[in-house]
């Protein structure tokens, strides 16, 4: 199945809650006016909180899943969008029971 493409690679599962990442959070992002569409996607890129991100249809420019050390750090985080990353609006929901994953 390798060598006829339908398995494309292996991956490894990390437990966020063993790197003192204990809140997980769905954030949706609008960019602000001029913001290069390039240059938040680099650096949202580099952000360790960032375990997937997509830009998307709807109100929202992205979808964003993080893991942060605690409600401290996804404020933090969402300060960071928003003082650094150029991002005119966001709408954060904390995961309280994963379903599915």
């Amino acid at each position: 199945m390798e060598r006829d493409g339908v398995i494309e690679g292996y991956t490894v599962r990390v437990a966020e809650a063993a790197l003192g990442r204990t809140v997980r959070a769905v954030i949706d992002v609008s960019l602000g006016a001029g913001v290069e569409v390039d240059e938040f996607e680099r650096r949202l890129a580099q952000r360790d909180e960032v375990s997937f991100a997509a830009y998307v249809t709807g109100t929202a420019d992205y979808s964003i899943i993080v893991a942060c050390p605690g409600a401290d750090g996804l404020d933090a985080f969402v300060r960071w969008l928003r003082a650094e990353a150029g991002v005119g609006r966001t709408e954060t929901k904390m995961l309280l029971r994963v379903v599915t994953d």
